[in-house]
């Protein structure tokens, strides 16, 4: 069976602790009265900041817990238990551009270690759903390349399968932690790179999510049309792809352990309900989470469609199965799941 939902200590946001200790005594007392009374309007500013729920929301009858605001925002970062610098990389990421968002690493299902139960996972997919909107994607880009989207029946590698694992285990970490509220879970893996619009752009569409949602997506690959737009920072998707940075609410968490087994890549598997309308999925525009690196540069996952997705059909993609290339990985710290994940 897969592990279950290991949490390792919390990072404290930056700028957690007090005002900075002085060695002068004679100010002591008045650099005391200070301290005391910015803790105090810091305690009211964040019960203040509780929820960023707008009057509207609060007039649908969304509750509060259900829109967090950043500082009270529940978040996992997955992530190998033998990668630490990996998690180091995140961090220092996370705290340049939002400082206030308090997180836990969440050990991550190491494909090839773990024996993954088939109710949860399939060894196997087809291709055919994802390749109608690969080439929506590529006429929406202008793409001359349509028949280069073949429908096949692929083996999903380890590394695929501990994806979809851990995040599985993120969904039932969600419904844990909720205890019976609306609150949700912001789901990072560790090639997450915020970008300096993170908290302003995540607090305006919080304010314009509907009561509906199950998902809301902050880093994504576009594949067709938005569904519709409901502000210019909102967007209700059909298929979007990658899993690096996602809000999931406990009914969202609920509906996706509902429908178990995952029998394609993770992100495919849920984009596809959302294209069903079995969930209700909305984006972050633009995203406002990025990823260290390409999903086909650098890998450590061989995925499993790779080689006739995209443009290049013959694929030039670079993985670190070569000695150097994996010593190149662990130098810059940019793949997400560990090269032994997919090693046969």
């Amino acid at each position: 069976m897969a592990p279950s939902a290991q949490l390792i200590s919390q990072v404290k946001p930056r700028g957690a602790t007090g005002s900075r200790e002085t060695a002068v005594a004679s100010n002591k007392e008045e650099l005391g009265q200070k301290r005391q009374a910015e803790e105090s309007k810091n305690s009211k500013a964040a019960r203040r900041r509780k929820s960023i729920a707008t009057p509207q929301q609060n007039a649908a009858g969304i509750p509060c817990e259900a829109r967090p605001a950043i500082c009270d925002l529940r978040t996992i970062v997955i992530n190998l238990e033998r990668r630490a610098d990996r998690m180091e990389g995140c961090q220092e990421r996370l705290q340049l551009h939002c400082p206030e968002l308090p997180f836990t690493r969440f050990l991550a299902t190491d494909g090839r270690q773990t024996q993954i139960p088939l109710e949860e996972v399939t060894t196997s997919w087809n291709t055919a759903r994802n390749v109608i909107y690969q080439k929506k994607r590529a006429i929406r880009m202008g793409w001359d390349d349509l028949d280069t989207y073949a429908v096949r029946e692929l083996t999903l590698s380890p590394g695929e399968r501990g994806c979809s694992s851990s995040h599985i285990r993120a969904w039932r970490h969600c419904l844990e932690q909720s205890g019976g509220t609306e609150r949700p879970l912001l789901v990072l893996e560790d090639d997450a790179a915020p970008t300096a619009e993170f908290c302003e752009l995540l607090d305006r569409a919080m304010g314009a999510l509907p009561a509906d949602a199950h998902l809301l997506y902050l880093g994504y690959s576009q594949a067709s049309e938005w569904k519709r737009e409901l502000s210019p920072e909102l967007v209700q998707s059909e298929y979007v792809w990658t899993t690096v940075a996602y809000l999931v609410w406990p009914a969202g968490a609920k509906l996706l352990l509902d429908r178990l087994p995952v029998n394609e890549p993770v992100d495919n598997w849920m984009a596809a309900l959302a294209a069903q309308d079995e969930i209700k999925a909305y984006c972050v525009r633009p995203e406002v989470v990025l990823q260290a690196d390409a999903w086909n540069v650098n890998s450590d996952v061989a995925h499993s469609d790779e080689h006739y997705w995209g443009p290049n059909s013959d694929s030039d993609i670079r993985h670190s199965d070569a000695p150097e290339a994996m010593a190149a990985s662990v130098a810059e710290g940019s793949c997400f799941w560990d090269i032994d994940s997919d090693s046969e």
